[in-house]
């Protein structure tokens, strides 16, 4: 099959769906597909990969540089897309790159797939209004128009599933994992963070790794770990990553007296990430923003013990007293379950192996793979059975200039069919 990814996330911005996405284009690849990739332009960024294709952005209010929101483009990139024969449209997100993807699905009368990877409920901080009302409900309305102009959902979680199912989305949602490689995250030599860090040998290392911010509770975990502390002062939290919340984090450090034993590494490379999990003794995690998350399953590889904040999208990553456990968010709980892994070892071990056993299990690539082609299949046969839109209709969406215009003319279209 010839596929196309239209995305509002890809490198050289590093999270999650971009990670994820370069795996499975080469996973696709791999099995003998064609994937190309339209992503957003980044200044200063150049693809040497001819099937990235860079769409015009501006930079996202609130948001790192890196962070860019597609435009409407301009008919002379649209002709070049036009003349590409795609057996299916593939946009991963609820942007306007999404609706890019979707207006050449329209026109061509290719099948057009979506898979919601963000709780975009769970971000609207990082929008331009701060009324969480109003937000709240463009997240929700805007996630169920987005889904319902597609021929299949695709979710990588059960909770996300239910989440859409409560938005009001009609069309069907499968349940398809995001293949994740793991490849490269096995058990490795310790010592890497106490180096790094100059850590005494006799410290415990809790560790979490995410962007600082506010969507992540990265707050919680400092201040449960606070009561870790006064109990086990050899006890050390590593938080990796960055973002716009690291300085207000340090500053609440500071305030709880810990500025010794809570530790902001900032950015890691991803290739240091197994010697980083490798020399961490528990992997603590607190956001209930996540649909699927990648770092729980990546600390699992690394054979690490995992304690999360009880949130579903975790439910089988997690299983309590097996690999780790889940907390309700609960400062003096949470702090408890540490502590008593903090002073059982074997415990730590016993769940440490487990992990590596049920991450094995779930993320089977090939498992992964095979059904996201099945969704691309029966996409496909539930697009032939819809008629193709009139040449008058397709003249008329491509003359549209403005965004309400564009948005008015596919809610019509939507009615109709």
């Amino acid at each position: 099959m010839k596929i196309a990814f239209f995305t509002e996330t890809y490198y050289p911005e590093l999270n999650g769906v971009s990670v994820s996405l370069d795996f499975v284009k080469k996973q696709l690849e791999r099995k003998g597909h064609e994937v190309f990739i339209f992503a957003p332009k980044v200044r200063g960024y150049q693809s040497f990969d001819d099937h990235v294709i860079r769409l015009s952005t501006v930079r996202v209010i609130n948001s790192e540089p890196k962070q860019r929101l597609v435009l409407p483009i301009p008919n002379s990139t649209f002709r070049k897309m036009m003349s590409l024969k795609f057996d299916v449209i593939h946009a991963h997100g609820g942007g306007f790159s999404s609706l890019v993807g979707y207006q050449l699905a329209l026109l061509k009368g290719y099948p057009f797939v979506l898979t919601y990877h963000t709780y975009i409920e769970k971000y609207t901080h990082y929008f331009f209004v701060k009324n969480s009302l109003v937000t709240g409900a463009i997240a929700r309305q805007g996630s169920k128009f987005m889904c319902n102009l597609s021929d299949i959902v695709v979710v990588p979680t059960k909770k996300m599933k239910k989440v859409l199912e409560k938005y009001g989305v009609k069309k069907e949602i499968q349940v398809v994992p995001n293949p994740i490689d793991l490849t490269m995250f096995k058990k490795g030599r310790g010592g890497f963070l106490h180096q790094k860090l100059k850590l005494p040998k006799e410290s415990i290392i809790l560790l979490t790794a995410s962007r600082l911010g506010k969507e992540k509770n990265l707050d919680f975990l400092i201040k449960s770990f606070a009561l870790v502390a006064r109990e086990l002062p050899f006890a050390r939290l590593v938080l990796v990553g960055d973002g716009p919340e690291r300085e207000r984090l340090e500053t609440l450090a500071a305030e709880l007296g810990l500025e010794k034993t809570v530790i902001l590494t900032g950015y890691i490379d991803t290739k240091q990430m197994p010697l980083v999990y490798s020399d961490a003794d528990i992997f603590l995690f607190a956001s209930t923003s996540e649909t699927q998350g990648m770092v729980i399953p990546e600390a699992a590889a690394c054979g690490l013990p995992i304690v999360a904040v009880r949130d579903e999208a975790f439910s089988d990553l997690v299983v309590d007293d097996y690999n780790g456990y889940l907390v309700s968010e609960n400062r003096k709980k949470f702090a408890a379950k540490l502590t008593f892994l903090i002073k059982n070892q074997q415990k730590r071990d016993q769940f440490g192996k487990n992990s590596v056993r049920l991450v094995n299990k779930i993320f089977d690539v090939d498992y992964a793979v095979k059904n996201l082609e099945a969704v691309y299949q029966k996409a496909i046969a539930t697009r032939r059975q819809t008629p193709r839109l009139s040449s008058r209709f397709q003249v008329g969406v491509r003359k549209s200039v403005g965004l309400l215009r564009y948005l008015k003319e596919l809610n019509q279209m939507l009615s109709r069919r």
